[in-house]
């Protein structure tokens, strides 16, 4: 940015939108290569207000034409902090765009793979939470014939405390097909728009997401392993090799050539391994068949359910706190006999089973209304006995009483604000819908 456009807006400016909406310009947010951030008043109202370098509008000639078309189009989830309308001011040579204002309380997601003190420590289902978020937003994008062409760490924001999402910098949102205004971060890229054979769309916003569900859950990049360990130095040659020439994954099973490095990848292969089947068979077809292959790529919806199990089912060793998502086979909840971290025993829970989900009954554990058929919010909470701590129960949080068969056949209602015991074999009529409480199987460390 050149000292001629730094601060190209005053604070206290006046400002009017296309639409008409009178507005006063604030502090400065930030600044990047495009434009400059700006806190706005829009008729009383905290807006943020993006405003483009003037040598930025000449480069990116389609830029005003996608924002007028984006506008229009309107935000496809409450995720994204869409472009509402755009602004002017006479004899600046350039223009803006407002947008709703992001709360402090969210983080950049490359603070997840930050050092400390910086990095945040979200629990793997918050995680998983976090990227289930962005496979039905960018589920919804797509399906509206749009793609978002750069996705990676620097454009999306989370609040830890509640593992929301925001996606930011919507002005690169194109048609779907249509030429792109931007390639997108390299380490995020498709091989293709690596090589670039290909400008980006929505196949390759499959492969951009599939990368950062890699680097969310895992904290670590899915194409690093012996040769990004052996290379003297990732100049620009190399990574054109690593990421687009010859790409291959760090657990491909059918080639280890580019695995994982005794010594130093150990945390990579632990959380491998902790997640459930289902989800490591998504990520070696993402990152095998459909490093090659576009059409095989995942779409948004099949990563659901495997997050949901992470989500649901979630535990940490007792010993020493690592976490572990438990894999669900048959009818029963599976997981490994000793930590993938301290080797002691994982201390597995056992789970409700509801329908097609199963719920890890874990000491303080909140079963959410959905699960059962009923209105959102926590219908049922996991908790310990009051006088026999190494007894578990589980509390209704409802308002309708649930009717309990215990495993010896006797049943019992469970009014609101009851609990009842949680054993093996127990069967509880929620009213909606039916659970049952399976015993955990523990199995050899893979």
């Amino acid at each position: 940015m050149s000292n001629a456009e730094a601060c190209a807006l005053v604070e206290g400016q006046a400002l009017m939108t296309v639409k008409g909406r009178p507005g006063r310009v604030g502090a400065l947010l930030g600044a990047g290569g495009q434009g400059e951030v700006y806190h706005v008043m829009v008729e009383g109202l905290p807006f943020a207000l993006k405003w483009y370098h003037r040598h930025y509008v000449t480069l990116d000639i389609e830029l005003r034409t996608r924002l007028e078309r984006t506008i229009r189009r309107g935000a496809p989830t409450p995720d994204f902090l869409w472009p509402l309308d755009l602004v002017e001011i006479p004899g600046s040579g350039s223009f803006g765009y407002v947008m709703p204002l992001r709360s402090d309380d969210f983080r950049g997601m490359r603070d997840l793979i930050a050092p400390p003190p910086q990095r945040l420590n979200l629990s793997l289902a918050d995680r998983a939470h976090v990227c289930l978020q962005l496979a039905n937003a960018f589920l919804e994008l797509h399906a509206g014939g749009f793609c978002y062409q750069d996705i990676n760490f620097g454009n999306i924001f989370l609040d830890p405390a509640t593992a929301r999402i925001l996606i930011c910098d919507n002005d690169n949102v194109n048609i779907d097909g249509a030429d792109a205004s931007i390639y997108g971060a390299r380490k995020f890229m498709a091989p293709e728009v690596v090589r670039r054979e290909l400008l980006p769309n929505s196949r390759t916003d499959l492969f951009s997401m599939a990368v950062l569900f890699f680097y969310t859950l895992l904290g670590w990049h899915p194409l690093d392993g012996k040769r990004e360990y052996s290379a003297a130095l990732l100049d620009p040659d190399t990574e054109h090799k690593l990421y687009g020439t010859e790409p291959l994954f760090l657990f491909d099973p059918a080639d280890a050539s580019n695995g994982p490095v005794a010594g130093f990848h150990e945390p990579i292969v632990a959380r491998w391994n902790s997640l459930n089947a289902e989800l490591r068979a998504l990520f070696v077809r993402s990152f095998g068949e459909g490093l090659r292959d576009p059409s095989a790529r995942v779409l948004e919806t099949e990563w659901r359910a495997p997050l949901q199990a992470i989500i649901d089912a979630a535990f940490a060793c007792p010993t020493c706190g690592y976490e572990h998502a438990a894999d669900w086979r048959g009818d029963r909840l599976t997981a490994p006999a000793a930590c993938l971290a301290c080797g002691g025993p994982s201390g597995a829970p056992d789970a409700l089973k509801l329908g097609r989900r199963m719920i890890g009954l874990t000491l303080g554990r909140r079963v959410p209304g959905e699960a059962l058929g009923l209105r959102a919010g926590a219908a049922a909470a996991v908790e310990a006995h009051p006088a026999r701590p190494d007894l578990t129960g589980l509390r209704n949080l409802g308002e309708t009483p649930w009717q309990a068969t215990l495993p010896g056949g006797q049943t019992h209602p469970v009014a609101a604000g009851q609990a009842v015991r949680l054993l093996p074999g127990l069967r509880i009529d929620f009213g909606k819908q039916t659970g049952a409480v399976c015993a955990a199987r523990e199995e050899q460390t893979p």
